[in-house]
């Protein structure tokens, strides 16, 4: 009977190990890849901001809270993956934007939390919100501008 309980005691520590080198390792990227990657994640959050930005300005309600709720997925992901994402060889020329990009997730994430809750019609709470979307919003106008310009990914099939 104890080599029963040895036995699962193997296969559960296996299995940590494996899910520890799946999700404990970083996601490594050619450089090109790794510069397209990291302004996509930067353009998906901005216009996630816009939108919860716009849903803001128009009035609090359910619409606003349907938005944060949707925005705040999508900070999330961003968040996560500037933690997890790095260039496969070479030096991370981008790591500060990188990093960057991940504070502007957190404050609007924050933001979302806060626009996505009972209290969005306490006008402090507004106001907290507000500011931590200027703070993202600061961040990102930052990181924008120190990013290389990535030209036009052709879209969808490019044979004759």
């Amino acid at each position: 009977m104890a080599w029963l309980y040895l036995l699962i005691l193997l296969v559960l520590a296996a299995a940590l190990i494996g899910a520890y080198r799946l999700l404990g390792t970083p996601s490594r990227l050619a450089p090109r890849d790794y510069d397209v990657v990291l302004e996509d994640i930067r353009t998906s959050v901005e216009r996630a901001a816009v939108r919860l930005h716009q849903s803001l300005d128009a009035a609090p309600g359910g619409s606003l809270e349907d938005e944060a709720i949707a925005a705040r997925k999508i900070f999330q992901t961003g968040y996560y993956q500037t933690l997890r994402l790095r260039p496969a060889s070479g030096p991370d020329l981008a790591a500060e934007a990188r990093s960057a990009i991940g504070r502007a997730c957190e404050a609007y994430e924050w933001a979302s939390r806060m626009l996505g809750s009972e209290s969005v019609n306490n006008p402090l709470v507004l106001d907290a919100a507000r500011r931590l979307m200027d703070a993202g919003d600061a961040i990102l106008t930052q990181v924008e501008r120190k990013l290389p310009a990535m030209p036009d990914v052709p879209r969808g099939s490019s044979a004759p």
